[in-house]
């Protein structure tokens, strides 16, 4: 092999590595903005799977509630002497804060809190 055989050789090298750094520079850019469109999805779809999680926990709680209200309405009645009772009762301070009450029941101005 010549001098110049060899120094085309070189630069044949030299030329076919830079098109190669090229090449995987555009690739990692195309793989970070895939993945980055990716994991946007999966946020997207984390969060509505968050929000039909909650609802259907919600949705479970009130049936439980409505199916023990039955029991606890008779025991509060028969057994505390209550004469009054709410299910479902939500109380908002002036800082707004909110609070659930599943059952509040009174009698004679008593007030017991479940």
């Amino acid at each position: 092999m010549t001098d110049q055989e060899l120094k085309d050789l070189v630069a044949s090298l030299s030329i076919n590595q830079q098109k190669m750094a090229e090449e995987a520079a555009i690739s990692r850019k195309n793989l970070s903005e895939e993945m980055s469109k990716s994991r946007k999805e999966n946020d997207k779809g984390m969060k509505e799977l968050r929000q039909q999680i909650g609802g259907i926990a919600n949705k479970f709680g009130s049936f439980t509630e409505g199916l023990a209200l039955p029991s606890m309405t008779k025991i509060l009645t028969e057994k505390f002497g209550m004469t009054t009772i709410n299910p479902s009762v939500r109380v908002r301070d002036k800082n707004g804060n909110e609070q659930e009450i599943d059952v509040l029941a009174y009698a004679n101005g008593e007030c017991v809190i479940s």
